[in-house]
């Protein structure tokens, strides 16, 4: 190990944690095939860089597969996202259980990583949908879950960023820096895929985003990716009768 090393999550998923300990929160995931830089090295813990949205912690060193120097997938690094929810890879340490959201490191059935084999068991992952809806429809009734990217335990703003990755688009980490991205739209200029964010009422900071849907309606991680009511107040869930969250604005992204 060394800093500045180039490595891929070689699990389904790993922990990105705040800091160099088992007991630390977690900050963020990675999913199988997305690529790392080695910023600083503690012991078994590794600090890195995600490549995709530079978002920053720690690691354990035994989950991911280190590149090198000259391996051909710094030339090549993934341009599509798995869109099924799970399919079969077998792998030089077992097979694995590869999940939606993960890049689809090569098209063909069975493919070499610096001298790695990998199989896909039944059949290969395949971009089929640039539906937004259709895919951010995919995670109901995912689990909440801080830090998550997974349809197994997703938080908001890694919701809409794993959804927005399976259409091409590179959104940042969190809530409070997807905001940043895009261009504001007004409340009644909105249209399905737009990102709407929502603000604590204590201190104004950006806390939320849901992705809007057809007629006044948003799909969000809320104890469960869930389908609510939006209007110009915030988010209004019926069932219960009250506003979850306080509406702050909408972005509209290059999709």
């Amino acid at each position: 190990m060394k800093t500045g090393a180039i490595a891929i999550c070689g699990l389904s998923v790993i922990p990105v944690r705040a800091k160099p300990d088992d007991t630390s929160e977690i900050v963020t995931q990675l999913l199988f095939g997305e690529k790392i830089e080695y910023l600083e090295i503690q012991n078994q813990w590794i600090k890195v860089e995600i490549a995709h949205d530079q978002y920053v912690g720690w690691i354990d060193h035994k989950q991911v597969l280190e590149l090198s120097d000259n391996s051909s997938f710094l030339l090549h690094p993934p341009s599509q996202y798995q869109q099924e929810a799970a399919l079969k890879l077998e792998t030089p340490w077992g097979i694995q259980t590869i999940l939606k959201g993960s890049p689809i490191l090569s098209p063909s059935k069975n493919f070499t990583i610096d001298g790695y084999q990998f199989k896909w068991i039944d059949s290969e992952p395949k971009q089929y949908s640039k539906d937004i809806i259709e895919l951010a429809k995919s995670y109901l009734n995912a689990p909440y879950l801080w830090g998550g990217r997974t349809p197994f335990g997703i938080d908001c703003s890694g919701f809409s960023q794993t959804v927005y990755h399976q259409i091409g688009y590179r959104l940042n980490r969190d809530a409070s820096q997807q905001v940043l991205q895009g261009s504001p739209i007004h409340f009644e200029e909105q249209k399905p895929g737009d990102l709407a964010f929502f603000a604590s009422e204590k201190t104004g900071n950006i806390t939320h985003v849901g992705i809007i849907l057809p007629e006044h309606k948003i799909i969000h991680a809320h104890g469960r990716v869930r389908i609510d009511t939006l209007n110009e107040k915030g988010i209004f869930n019926e069932k219960k009768a009250y506003y979850s969250h306080q509406f702050h604005s909408i972005r509209r992204y290059d999709i």
